[in-house]
């Protein structure tokens, strides 16, 4: 029998938490409604932000250092340094501070002109500070859920891709999974189905699904003062709260340099057209320009407090939940693969989750 199936195995964390459990000897089947690499989700799009500061909170840390090593050991990571912006008391630039201190991590906390002469191609307003992480970078996501797809189809997993799950159900004995083509028992269930979880983890979650555009611009003066090794990746926290985001031009002038918002309280992050963010941008970034090479959709499924759900359903013991990873899940794909594996396996794992419980939005 099956040991393991694993549902979202094409996307980031399924596909992770199928090639760890698959190197560890579990018998291992992963089932996916899309194909091996596809767009239709939030583990796409060139490039993702890595970084250990993290402003969401000094829990994430832990599992954030695992993560960095096995990024490592893929030979994924790319780091170009990263400067966190904002005002005085701004949360990208506090919450940044506080983790970095809380952890001992290594960071400058540089002013508005050191900013520039390190980085010329950005010019932040005068009152801003940024937190500078030399440590952080980017993974692409592409890259990497061919990396695991490979490693899980190496030891031995069968993937399933064009085969939605439609249900599941659990006992004393283990799970069935039921799909179009067939029905497959096993020991334990994994369930990270990305903006599908509403309708598959059997639990009332205050989930919220939302789409964001990433633009990659066409600078008028060219990409090279924006290449990896001389342009960070960045966050921004405006004084009205509005956060964007963005990136090295990673494939050079014809991929064009990424920014999108990640949250903006002024209109909906998917709404920004090129021209308002290019206008948005424009005291940061002044040689970015407004004409735009192309822009691609994904998706965030947001929790209310946009920490991530991880853990075990607290109805059905051998099934585990990955969801609502709030637009900043990707980084840790790694890492959470060994964390579901272990939850799947054992039922337990050395890292603390309680941060992430499903239990905080359920009562059992």
């Amino acid at each position: 029998m099956t040991s393991v199936v694993v549902v979202g195995a094409s996307g980031g964390v399924g596909r992770a938490s199928a090639a760890t459990l698959a190197r560890r000897g579990q018998r291992v089947l992963g089932l996916d409604r899309h194909g091996p690499v596809h767009d239709q989700g939030a583990s796409h799009g060139e490039t993702r932000i890595v970084r250990k500061a993290y402003f969401e909170g000094a829990g994430y840390v832990p599992l954030l250092l695992r993560s960095y090593e096995l990024w490592q050991e893929l030979g994924l990571l790319t780091a170009t340094g990263g400067l966190f912006l904002g005002e005085p008391g701004s949360r990208v630039l506090e919450g940044s501070r506080a983790t970095a201190v809380a952890h001992d991590l290594a960071h400058e906390v540089l002013t508005a002109a050191e900013v520039t002469a390190r980085f010329p191609a950005m010019t932040p307003p005068g009152a801003t500070l940024a937190l500078y992480e030399a440590d952080a970078g980017f993974v692409s996501p592409e890259q990497a859920v061919r990396a695991q797809l490979d490693r899980a189809a190496s030891a031995g997993a069968e993937l399933h891709h064009g085969e939605p799950v439609l249900s599941w159900a659990a006992g004393p004995a283990g799970v069935r999974a039921t799909t179009a083509v067939g029905t497959y028992d096993a020991g334990a269930l994994v369930l990270a189905p990305g903006k599908w979880a509403g309708e598959l983890v059997d639990l009332p979650l205050p989930l919220r699904v939302e789409p964001r555009l990433m633009h990659w611009f066409d600078p008028p003066g060219g990409a090279e003062a924006f290449a990896p090794d001389r342009f960070p990746v960045w966050i921004w926290e405006r004084a009205d709260g509005t956060a964007p985001y963005g990136a090295p031009a990673a494939a050079g002038r014809a991929g064009g340099v990424k920014a999108a918002v990640h949250h903006s309280p002024v209109r909906a992050p998917a709404d920004w057209t090129a021209d308002q963010l290019g206008d948005l941008l424009a005291p940061l970034l002044p040689g970015l320009g407004r004409s735009l090479a192309r822009s691609v959709e994904c998706t965030y499924t947001l929790t209310p407090d946009e920490d991530f759900v991880v853990g075990c359903h607290p109805r059905h013991e051998r099934v585990v939940l990955a969801c609502g990873f709030s637009g900043h899940g990707f980084k840790f794909t790694p890492v959470l693969g060994e964390v579901l594996a272990d939850l799947a396996v054992d039922g337990a794992t050395a890292y603390d989750l309680a941060l992430l419980s499903p239990q905080r939005f359920v009562e059992v």
